[in-house]
């Protein structure tokens, strides 16, 4: 896949460019907002729906306080939401940590709570639909992210931005125990399924 820069990186400098952009935002801008971007759980959705659902899922991160390399937690979730929030930590520049695997609880987690998907800021819990409905009045730009950025740790395993656009030296995404590989608009990712 062809990587759209914001900056090309030159000599130290690892240039900036946004993971989700490269998955959504230029494939509606080349035109194909209508085409299928991927298949979930059975159901197909195009680049301007998932990038509508992302871009308020993002506005929800930034509106508490999530940035550029700040963490957001994800546990299990069904496999849309899972993308839906994979997709928006990297619009805002966040790295994924799985399963609280990196450590002290994030800021944000988006987890499952009895059957429900919710984001818990500051030990509260907030239902996914009541936060995407507020996330779509001010949905999120693509933030300028470094070349060399993580997406993505679970456990020992980590994801480059680079490794998930399959534009690294090393081509082979690694996959972690309990993971699949999730191919949106050019872009690889984890997703762990709720059992």
């Amino acid at each position: 896949m062809e990587v759209t820069w914001f900056r090309a990186p030159s000599g130290d400098d690892p240039g900036t460019l946004n993971a989700c952009y490269n998955a959504l935002d230029i494939h509606v801008i080349r035109g194909r907002a209508d085409d299928d971007a991927v298949t979930l759980e059975g159901t197909s959705r195009s680049f301007a729906w998932l990038l509508t659902e992302v871009a308020a899922c993002a506005g929800v991160l930034r509106a508490f306080g999530t940035g550029v390399g700040d963490r957001v937690v994800l546990g299990s979730l069904p496999t849309e939401a899972g993308v839906i929030a994979v997709l928006a930590a990297a619009r805002v520049g966040a790295v994924v940590a799985y399963d609280n695997s990196a450590g002290a609880e994030g800021p944000v987690q988006v987890r499952t709570v009895e059957g429900a998907v919710v984001f818990t800021v500051d030990r509260e819990d907030l239902p996914w639909d009541v936060a995407m409905r507020a996330g779509r009045t001010d949905p999120a730009p693509s933030a300028d992210v470094p070349g060399d950025a993580i997406l993505a740790r679970h456990r020992d395993d980590e994801l480059s931005v680079l490794a998930a656009l399959g534009a690294s030296d090393d081509h082979n995404v690694p996959v972690p125990d309990g993971a699949k590989v999730v191919e949106v608009g050019g872009l690889r990712l984890w997703s762990f399924d709720t059992p």
